[in-house]
């Protein structure tokens, strides 16, 4: 590992990837909950995964060693986008990502000087070929009397957050139908009309991430097209995940994901 300055801990160099821990304060008060995150840079062509990876791929993951009385959340992945193991389409990440977790205090946590997180990471990384990575990371920041933000890396947590998914807007009708090998997604048409770039990143492994979704309009609204995955158990009653529409969503070109769950319509 290599020591740095700034809120960041020593970096892990492992090939085609380089991941530290960073956070957004320079200090803590061992009391009030804050936001660390993974950072891993990617060399070009590389990628590492998406928590729901699509049919090829395994997502990165942190087993935590933090002192008594200090918790983390789950991480929270960044949106994905569609990558290529070897020929085969997958939801991954390229060049570099935050995966965010939130550290909080209970009454059990006495302060010292120093709160040290430590955490042993894992991933996959990809491009013509796959190489499996571990790791143990580690960040370590004084204990203050109050929480002090980091402002090199103030921008990279705010970024994070605008680029998140979000619930649909109220009265937004979209509808999902089960077709037995096919799925589809009826998309209330936007005012704009032109037919978009959008593609359903889809949780768990309903969908085939090796194919085509193509869209074309049907009624005054969008029809996008799936085809349902090998590894679906057939069986599921909604289609939950991530809807990307390029130009962004109401007229928003930062909004791009839809976070949504929709009741599966069975085909008579």
């Amino acid at each position: 590992m290599v020591s740095v300055s700034g809120r960041e801990g020593p970096l892990l160099d492992k090939g085609p990837t380089v991941h530290s821990l960073i956070s957004e304060l320079s200090a803590c008060n061992g009391k009030d909950t804050f936001q660390i995150a993974w950072r891993i840079r990617r060399q070009p062509d590389w990628h590492t995964y998406w928590l729901h990876p699509g049919d090829v791929g395994v997502p990165p993951s942190i087993e935590w060693d933090l002192p008594a009385g200090v918790e983390a959340s789950p991480l929270v992945f960044p949106p994905p986008k569609r990558v290529l193991m070897g020929e085969v389409a997958a939801h991954g990440h390229h060049d570099e990502t935050l995966f965010v977790s939130e550290i909080s205090f209970s009454e059990a946590f006495v302060p010292k000087d120093r709160l040290v997180i430590r955490g042993k990471a894992a991933w996959l990384a990809c491009s013509q070929t796959c190489l499996p990575g571990f790791g143990e990371l580690e960040l370590s920041m004084p204990i203050h009397t109050e929480n002090l933000k980091d402002k090199s890396w103030t921008g990279h947590f705010l970024s994070f957050q605008k680029k998140l998914p979000v619930p649909p807007p109220d009265g937004w009708q979209a509808q999902a139908f089960d077709d037995g090998s096919k799925l589809r997604i009826i998309i209330p048409e936007e005012p704009d009309a032109t037919i978009p770039g959008i593609y359903f990143f889809s949780e768990g492994r309903t969908v085939k991430s090796d194919a085509m979704q193509p869209v074309r309009p049907k009624n005054g609204s969008w029809e996008l097209q799936m085809t349902r995955s090998a590894w679906s158990s057939k069986s599921e009653t909604h289609l939950r995940g991530l809807l990307y529409r390029k130009a962004g969503w109401q007229g928003d070109p930062t909004l791009q994901f839809y976070q949504v769950s929709l009741p599966l319509i069975k085909r008579e």
